[in-house]
């Protein structure tokens, strides 16, 4: 099945929203939606107009990403897939908590990952045509401020990068 949702329509009426894009859906907060989603099977949500993202939709998000991890049912993507090969979501909340652990999980980095900035800066130029959107932004902390400095210095020496930060 193939969702497609509206980040402008889901930032002005969240659940409800949510309501008419999926079949039967009755839920009205994140842990009804955490267990509807890990029902669906191979499922692809595409979403629209993403350069909008508020807390609200970024936590919905979360929610799908948390789904994806802990049951591999749900493709997530952002727009025409044909502009740039991946779009990964990062979340600083979660960058926070899990460090390099994370970014290893989120970009597949290889078993030899350094975990650490010179490692992550190697790691990114391998990397194919790659738009990072970077969600949450209001939980940065010095780490997660280095990691995303790592981020924008890989994306102008390498170019194959774009860095997207959600709108707060």
């Amino acid at each position: 099945m193939k969702f497609e949702i509206s980040i402008a329509e889901l930032n002005d009426r969240g659940f409800d929203y949510l309501k008419e894009v999926f079949p039967n859906f009755e839920g009205i907060d994140y842990d009804y939606l955490y267990a509807y989603l890990s029902y669906l099977e191979d499922c692809e949500i595409v979403f629209k107009d993403y350069e909008y993202i508020s807390e609200l939709s970024s936590t919905i998000i979360r929610v799908m990403n948390d789904v994806n991890d802990d049951y591999n049912n749900l493709t997530l993507s952002f727009g025409k897939q044909e502009e740039i090969k991946h779009k990964v979501i990062l979340d600083i909340e979660r960058l926070n908590d899990e460090g390099h652990e994370y970014l290893k999980e989120l970009f597949e980095f290889p078993d030899y990952y350094g975990h650490n900035l010179d490692a992550l800066y190697d790691c990114l130029g391998d990397l194919d045509d790659t738009e990072i959107i970077i969600i949450n932004m209001k939980e940065v902390n010095e780490t997660s401020l280095k990691i995303l400095a790592v981020f924008d210095e890989a994306a102008e020496e390498y170019g194959n990068l774009k860095i997207t930060h959600e709108e707060e």
